[in-house]
Parts: structure tokens; sequence; C-alpha cells
């Protein structure tokens, strides 16, 4: 299996993950995933679990999957712990204190949701949780007749289900969709998190044939959704797209929305969500940004993806500790000696 898992790209094995699940071959799921040990492989793994295409428990004398870092992986192992009988409440709470968590930045602690426009877990765990009672086959019979009738809200539960056939159905509705439908359908296939959806969700980050204030929105929504994915194929569109937001984009007609939506945080988050040592240096080179946002800068999402990346963004961090002065310097310190501390390298 693992030869297979090298001669193909992330994309496939993380396709084949899903397929596996949904034929109800576990241990062909559980072998890819160990195989591959990839960002995307395991949420894939993770989400087949959440969304009731594996069974709860894992396989007997199967090792545990990695820790959760990324905001996806907390959310998706919160949905599994549910079903695993884990008490409601607890489950939430616990998905609300990483939700609240606050980072020893150089201006004090701060609490790194606030300087997102991305909903919250605890948001997305409020709306699936009552899905873990539901049948998962007549669920997405409903939603997509749902979805079929003009129900856009439909997209967004069924995309929770994460059935690779729902893809098709998803891009399909956005023909006929107006600019709101067509953000929640875009929306919608991040949080579904197939591998086919990368394409659609390329296109719309490097749209350039949109007017400013549906841009802007796109672009955010498309740079959720390729974190969400995990693909390690997101990460040079991600760092490109740093670059292009900041040249192309702010300060220019239109860019006021760029202000209130600062959609480079959103971009720094999704390199978070993939992690990779690939992830680290764009968000490094923000550490010391304290005003190109109205949120108060770019340095706190920086600082939380760099945590979420790991062992990975060690190497860079301790770069710009060592170089001196200024606030990405201490920020890049605080991290070494806060939540990066002891991690090394991998």
């Amino acid at each position: 299996m693992d030869w297979w898992v090298r001669l193909r790209g992330e994309a496939t094995v993380v396709a084949a993950i899903r397929s596996a699940a949904e034929r109800g071959d576990v241990p062909a799921a559980w072998r890819l995933a160990l195989g591959s040990d990839t960002t995307g492989a395991w949420r894939a793994l993770r989400g087949a679990v959440a969304a009731g295409a594996l069974p709860a428990a894992p396989p007997v004398g199967a090792p545990p999957w990695p820790p959760p870092r990324a905001d996806e992986d907390h959310l998706l192992d919160a949905r599994v712990a549910v079903r695993r009988g884990w008490p409601l409440a607890e489950v939430r709470a616990a998905l609300a204190a990483h939700e609240a968590r606050t980072l020893p930045t150089a201006g004090g602690p701060r609490a790194p949701v606030r300087a997102l426009a991305i909903a919250p877990p605890t948001a997305r765990f409020d709306l699936v949780a009552p899905l873990v009672a539901a049948d998962r086959r007549t669920l997405r019979a409903q939603l997509r007749a749902r979805l079929a009738a003009g129900d856009l809200e439909a997209a967004t539960l069924l995309a929770e289900l994460r059935h690779p056939e729902d893809v098709g159905v998803l891009v399909a509705a956005r023909v006929e969709a107006g600019r709101r439908g067509d953000h929640v359908l875009l929306d919608a296939l991040g949080r579904h998190g197939d591998p086919a959806a990368f394409a659609v969700l390329r296109a719309a980050l490097q749209a350039r044939d949109v007017d400013p204030g549906r841009g802007f929105v796109q672009r955010r929504l498309a740079a959720d959704g390729l974190g969400r994915l995990g693909l390690g194929a997101g990460v040079p569109l991600l760092r490109r797209a740093l670059h292009d937001e900041r040249a192309d984009f702010e300060g220019r007609p239109g860019a006021g929305l760029g202000v209130q939506y600062p959609v480079r945080a959103n971009l720094l988050w999704a390199l978070g969500e993939v992690g990779g040592a690939a992830a680290a240096p764009p968000l490094v080179d923000a550490l010391g940004d304290t005003s190109g946002s109205a949120f108060g800068g770019f340095y706190l999402p920086a600082m939380d993806a760099l945590v979420r990346v790991g062992p990975a963004a060690v190497p860079a961090v301790a770069r710009c500790a060592r170089r001196g002065g200024g606030d990405a310097a201490e920020n890049a310190a605080r991290l070494l000696r806060g939540p990066l501390a002891g991690l090394g390298t991998q």
C-alpha cells in the first residue's frame, strides 16, 4: 500500500480514502491514511468518521490519528467524540476552550479568533451536532431534494455530510444561484472537504473578472475552503494569493472592502490549516504586521497559524527570533517560549 500512496498525489489518496469509507471498507481507509501520513489524508479519515461514513470506533490495533492542531481537525474530532458517546456539553466546552485560546504576543495576551472573519468552530459544531442521531442516507436525500427545490441553505448541511457524490450537486447548483447563493455554495464546497472541489476553489481565489465587493467575499471563502481541504497543493496558491492581495487589490478602487474584510487574514489562517514547512515563511513574514488590517494587523492570525503548523514551523520562527529587534522577532521569541516550546522539528 505504501508504494501506491507514494506514486500518487495527495488528492488521489484523499479521494481513495473517501471512496473506501463510502464502500464501508474500513481497513483500506485506515491503511491509506497511515501510508500517506499527510494533513489531507488524516483529515479525510477524520471527516469520514465524523460524518458517519465509517464506524466511530477505530479498527482493533489501529494507532490513533495525530492529535488535532488545525481548527478543522478540532471540529471533526469533536464530532467524532459525540458519535463515540461523549456528553455533548463536555465536547462543546472543550471545543469552546480551543476557540477561546490566547497567544503571548509582544503586546500582551491576544485571542486569535478576534482577528478573523471566519465562522468559529463552535458555530459549526452547533449546526451539525444534531445530525449525529439522524440516518445519513435519509438525511442526504432530504437535503438534496431541498437543494433541488432552490433551498440553498440545505447546501451547508449537505456539505457537512461529506459524501463524495454531492460535490457535483453543489457545483451544479452554482449555475442558477445568484450572488448570495453562489457564496453559500462556495462556502459549502470548502466545508465538504473533497479534493474534487479544489479546482473550483482555486478558480474563485484567482478570479479577476468580478466586481470588487463580490471579489473580496469570494476570495475569503475560497481561502477558507482551501484551508479546510488541507491539501499541500494549496500552499503555493495561498502564498501567491497573499502577494496578489497586497499588490493587486488592496489600495485600489473598492479596496475599502478589503479593510473591512481582510482577505489576507483568511489566507494566513488557511496556511495554518494546511500546515507543513512550506507554509511557514509567509507566516513569519507577517509577524511584525501590526497595522495591515482593521483588526489590528496580520501578526495575530500569522502567530496562530504558526502554532497550528507546529514543529515544521519552528526553524523559520527560530531564524526570525535570532534576527532580533522589532515586533516580529519578539512575537517569534514568545512563540518559541510558549506554544511552540519544546516541539523541535519532525
